[in-house]
């Protein structure tokens, strides 16, 4: 079960870089063909070089990007570097002066690259780590950081050829797409079912939860009809139990079958969700039926205060000393990348997660000395 989780975990596996997961991960395949080809309906490319499973998603999300990029520059810049890459042979080596002046023609009339100015260059170097990290570039001479302080700074970094392997094969023409939708809807292309059966699992294993509403609820009549083998199908493959409830669907991992992100966590900020989850579900029983509770920005951030007001005593140093304002931003955000909750317009739209995971503290907690982080969380 490790082999699936490791492709779900990495982008990918390379061989030159963990033999010993690679062979594993390949003589594991055979095992998971039925769950990764019909189930999820993503491709697998596996070779002599890495084996990569490609995990497209039902729905764009903001968390869904790369983690290292900052800026939307990050990724024009990627996109310019796998161009150059593709023009040079595996173990050819070349100088970061060639790599920028190729990138300055490659985003001509697309987006104006100025070595002289710290952000571009600061961008180009998380460019650059990214690509280190995930095997498209090693280095030789030289250090990526220092292109941030001196523009004429020199690297001498070689191609692995593992950009071949990066972009996502879609089997159709993509030339005429311009936005997340359009490939949204490429996805949506085929037969319904088949269309509906990897949705359901495509979202189950990469989210969250998979929500529905009274308007939309075939996914919701899949999920019901098919519950014993969808839990059976996620559970042999990822090791976790399907949970149903009105108007969504949770796939939760075991505590012994972790891997990757996963909520609660141990940051601070992850606690106070479930805090303030938990304060939601006791105080504000009022839904909508979709199982929804619609808040104004005003109202949750009132709630927010008044958690702070009463629990932050027991919070860690650097999220206590947050304004509530800052903590509002930094929750909702953190809330909303998790799928707890919505933001609209001026409206905050509760989710029905944030009904099944909460949080309190211990009975009498202001007794003790260890903070939140360090506290008993009591999950139910």
């Amino acid at each position: 079960m490790y082999e699936i989780r490791a492709l779900f975990e990495r982008f990918w596996i390379v061989k030159n870089q963990n033999k010993e997961l690679y062979y594993a991960t390949r003589r594991a395949l055979p095992q998971y063909h039925q769950f990764i080809n019909e189930h999820l309906g993503w491709n697998l490319v596996l070779n002599e070089d890495i084996i990569k499973l490609e995990k497209v998603p039902p729905r764009s999300m903001e968390w869904m990007g790369i983690e290292a990029f900052t800026d939307m520059m990050d990724y024009c810049l990627f996109c310019a570097l796998l161009l150059f890459l593709e023009d040079h042979d595996d173990g050819e080596q070349f100088l970061l002066s060639t790599l920028t002046a190729a990138i300055e023609t490659y985003m001509d009339n697309i987006y104006s690259v100025d070595w002289a100015v710290f952000i571009h260059r600061k961008a180009m170097v998380r460019v650059l780590r990214y690509a280190q990290e995930i095997g498209l570039l090693l280095v030789y001479d030289g250090k990526s950081d220092d292109f941030s302080h001196f523009a004429a700074h020199e690297v001498l970094y070689e191609n692995t050829g593992l950009s071949r392997y990066y972009a996502v094969h879609f089997g159709r023409d993509i030339l005429g797409l311009r936005c997340a939708s359009d490939f949204e809807a490429l996805t949506g292309v085929g037969d319904r079912g088949r269309v509906r059966i990897n949705r359901v699992y495509r979202q189950l294993a990469l989210c969250p939860a998979l929500y529905w509403t009274e308007e939309d609820k075939s996914d919701y009549e899949y999920v019901k009809n098919q519950r014993n083998w969808v839990a059976k199908y996620l559970d042999d493959a990822l090791g976790g139990e399907l949970h149903i409830h009105k108007n969504g669907a949770f796939f939760v991992l075991r505590g012994y079958s972790r891997f990757g992100l996963y909520y609660p966590n141990e940051k601070a900020i992850s606690d106070v969700s479930l805090m303030v989850c938990a304060y939601i579900r006791e105080r504000l029983p009022q839904r909508s039926p979709e199982d929804r509770i619609m808040l104004s920005t005003h109202e949750f951030k009132e709630i927010v205060t008044e958690c702070k007001t009463k629990w932050d005593s027991g919070w860690g140093k650097n999220i206590r000393d947050l304004t509530a304002n800052k903590l509002y931003q930094a929750l909702s955000t953190f809330m909303e990348g998790w799928m707890l909750l919505e933001k609209a317009d001026n409206h905050i739209i509760i989710n029905p997660a944030a009904g099944k995971w909460v949080g309190h503290y211990v009975r009498n907690w202001e007794e003790r000395i260890e903070p939140l982080e360090d506290a008993q969380i009591g999950l139910r």
